[in-house]
């Protein structure tokens, strides 16, 4: 099986094996990101403490399932997070999308 790695991520696994990354939660080449039910992965700042994600101001990154993606767009709207950066994962491999706002903001602006 071959990998995409993309120079992100490279950058994030260099900072990462230095001690010196900021962002909290799963590595960027965990086991759960190849996991067959893992479909994103999400890079998310805590606007307010939650206990089973973390403190205020923390900066964690996620890769999800189906549902507990949806979790988290649900905590978005409750303005509990604020997801930062996205991504399908496929095979393992990360294809990087907008974050929901910046998509509604594109559909506006197509819309007008």
């Amino acid at each position: 099986m071959q990998v995409e790695v993309s120079i992100h991520e490279l950058l994030a696994a260099a900072r990462e094996a230095v001690k010196s990354d900021y962002i909290k939660g799963e590595s960027i080449l965990c086991e759960t990101r190849y996991h067959p039910d893992t479909h994103y992965m999400v890079e998310i700042e805590m606007l307010k403490t939650d206990n089973t994600l973390g403190e205020k101001g923390a900066y964690i990154r996620k890769f999800l399932t189906e549902d507990e993606y949806s979790s988290m767009l649900q905590k978005q709207e409750e303005h509990l997070i604020k997801i930062k950066r996205q991504a399908i994962v496929q095979k393992g491999n990360l294809r990087y999308i907008p974050p929901p706002d910046r998509l509604d903001r594109r559909r506006e602006r197509d819309i007008l």
